[in-house]
């Protein structure tokens, strides 16, 4: 280092020059430096970094439910199917299910709940899954479930009595849909071995059946849904094997199939209480009841709660008038209804 006075060189160590003599300034010995530390590895910025992925909505939002709806309601009971409605006239509902024992039970509003009764069972044993029952007019109900055999059966009540249960045939793969028109009129649909919807119908007499293909998801899950909102309309609602919900309709020939989208739980339930209104309920894959409706224009889903078992039930017996009834988590039979 040089003398800050004559500028000869001088060691660090030395307190005076040793060319010109003078005493040089005390000085501090340098501070030891750490040593640099590793740096973990960051990619440089991107100028234009791509925005975080946009997630597409649920097909099913909870929405709030409208004024109108009445709280679920117990009705007692132990079943061990999805129930069944119909309904000949105002303020008149029966019931249907099957029991611990494998026969039809039967259980019906007119002033007043009345208690269960068993309609018992086909000739042939046990019902396989849920029944399946429609009003044609005044004091009329037809049932009609799937045996052991797999078959179509039937039974009906005429006004003063119970029918016995009759084997209309066929080969089902799952539980019936069942509408009626008019009086005397009656359409069944199923799925078949096949996973497509079958169709047979009373007309003056018993039809053949036949084949309606299926949704272009594929052979669809569980039993359709059907209902007639005036003659010779008839609307079907099946659960696709993509989940969502496909509808396809009767008006003087059959249309072609449709995707309403969601992410269905269960088979779907539909009635109607004028033309051109479609009301569809479906269990949602959280167990909650959702709905769906048609008045013009397809509406979004509303979740309306609960906890369910199976697939609902639902039918109407006047305008703006719904009853739903669903199997619950203890196997009893719920009741909600919509009357505005």
């Amino acid at each position: 280092m040089p003398c800050p006075f004559c500028g000869a060189q001088v060691a660090f160590q030395d307190n005076s020059c040793n060319t010109c003599g003078r005493p040089l300034p005390k000085r501090e010995a340098p501070q030891a430096q750490p040593p640099p530390q590793p740096q973990a590895y960051a990619p440089p910025p991107q100028a234009h970094a791509p925005p975080p992925p946009q997630h597409a909505p649920p097909p099913m939002q909870p929405v709030a439910l409208g004024k109108g709806w009445s709280r679920w309601e117990d009705l007692g009971g132990q079943i061990t199917s999805s129930p069944c409605v119909s309904s000949w006239g105002k303020r008149r509902l029966d019931a249907f299910a099957r029991g611990p024992d494998g026969a039809m039970w039967h259980l019906y509003f007119d002033d007043g709940w009345k208690g269960w009764e068993s309609l018992g069972n086909p000739m042939n044993g046990t019902l396989q899954g849920a029944p399946a029952a429609v009003s044609w007019g005044d004091d009329r109900i037809d049932c009609f479930a799937r045996s052991v055999t797999q078959s179509m059966v039937h039974k009906y009540w005429n006004g003063k009595s119970w029918s016995s249960w009759e084997d209309k045939g066929g080969q089902l793969s799952s539980d019936l849909g069942v509408c009626s028109w008019g009086s005397r009129r009656l359409d069944c649909f199923v799925r078949g071995p096949d996973g497509q919807l079958w169709h047979t119908w009373f007309d003056d007499g018993w039809k053949g059946w036949e084949p309606l293909g299926q949704p272009m998801s594929g052979p669809f899950l569980d039993e359709p849904a059907v209902v007639s909102w005036g003659k010779r309309r008839i609307d079907i609602f099946v659960r696709g094997a993509n989940n969502s919900l496909w509808h396809k309709w009767f008006d003087d020939g059959w249309k072609n199939w449709e995707d309403l989208g969601g992410q269905l739980g269960s088979a779907p339930a539909v009635c109607s209480w004028d033309d051109g209104r479609l009301d569809v309920f479906v269990r949602g894959n959280d167990n909650a009841l959702w709905h769906k409706y048609y008045n013009g224009t397809w509406s979004g889903w509303e979740g309306m709660g609960g906890q369910l078992q199976g697939t609902p039930a639902c039918v109407s017996w006047g305008h703006e008038r719904i009853d739903l009834f669903a199997r619950s988590m203890n196997n009893s039979l719920l009741h909600l209804y919509f009357d505005d």
